[in-house]
């Protein structure tokens, strides 16, 4: 029993001097890691070459910078999304992924945005809204997955049939970014009521679900029709971005929930503008 306590004395007493890691060193290992530039600070320095500090301008809305205290949660939420995707697979999407704090677009509160290259997560110190935890980790999934949305006409083609007939999505970010306490619409497929007011942002919150809140969303396929037919296209979008990540679905738990695939193959892949910033939601702690 002594020994015993001695080396649990001694695994305390290590673990009390080893010295945490700083902001900064952490910023640096994702990015080394990860082959991206990881940004904090002010947001005027949001870009990354060959764009410019006049790309990092917001046109549509304001974004101010992060608090210290609120950058380490916000950095764990950023690389446990990170880890889960295939080596160089981020890297081959985007440049770079900044962390801001408060963002406004049309005077309604967002949680993030992209933009040419890069995505920014929103870092808050309001403790009504999620965690920064979460904030970046579904942050990272849900901005990253508008770069794969806009090179497949899997999405453009078929994704747009699925929705409910008479839908219209919402045309200014104040109506997207307005609260939603309907029920979840779970029959036309819907992840949340924020998926409702785009095609762009339904597949986004697809990419929420999959690769963090993978189990709930393997039940609504089972349960849901069209959910398992959008997981289907989701993936067959992801799969084609690289082998590795076609790998990461081949044989999966959600492989096997998503609908057959009798959706007609197209090779073709389109380029969108993305300069105009688009704001996500930013979920308040109950949802």
């Amino acid at each position: 029993m002594h020994k015993y306590f001695m080396f649990l004395l001694s695994v305390l007493l290590i673990t009390a001097c080893t010295p945490s890691e700083s902001i900064e060193d952490k910023r640096e290992r994702l990015a080394k890691t990860h082959n991206i530039v990881i940004g904090t600070g002010d947001p005027a320095t949001f870009f990354v070459p060959p764009y410019t500090q006049l790309n990092a301008k917001m046109s549509d809305g304001e974004i101010f910078s992060a608090e210290q205290s609120s950058l380490d949660e916000s950095l764990r939420g950023v690389e446990d999304a990170l880890i889960a995707y295939p080596d160089d697979f981020v890297s081959s999407q985007i440049d770079a992924i900044f962390i801001a704090g408060n963002m406004f677009f049309d005077g309604m509160q967002a949680g993030g945005t992209y933009q040419y290259s890069w995505i920014i997560v929103a870092s808050t110190i309001d403790s009504s809204g999620e965690s920064n935890y979460n904030s970046a980790l579904y942050g990272v999934h849900h901005e990253l997955s508008s770069f794969i949305y806009h090179k497949s006409f899997v999405i453009t083609r078929f994704w747009g049939d699925l929705m409910p007939k008479n839908w219209e999505a919402k045309v200014t970010d104040k109506e997207a970014l307005a609260d939603n306490y309907e029920p979840i619409d779970y029959e036309n497929g819907f992840l949340n009521n924020y998926a409702t007011t785009s095609v762009e942002n339904d597949f986004n919150t697809y990419a929420e679900f999959v690769f963090a809140r993978t189990d709930e969303l393997i039940e609504l396929a089972k349960q849901y029709p069209l959910v398992a037919k959008k997981l289907r296209l989701f993936i067959n979008a992801y799969s084609r971005q690289s082998p590795d990540m076609k790998n990461l679905f081949s044989g999966s738990a959600l492989e096997q929930v998503a609908a057959p695939n009798e959706f007609k193959t197209i090779t073709d892949v389109i380029h969108v503008d993305t300069s105009k910033m688009k704001p996500t939601i930013i979920y308040p702690k109950e949802q």
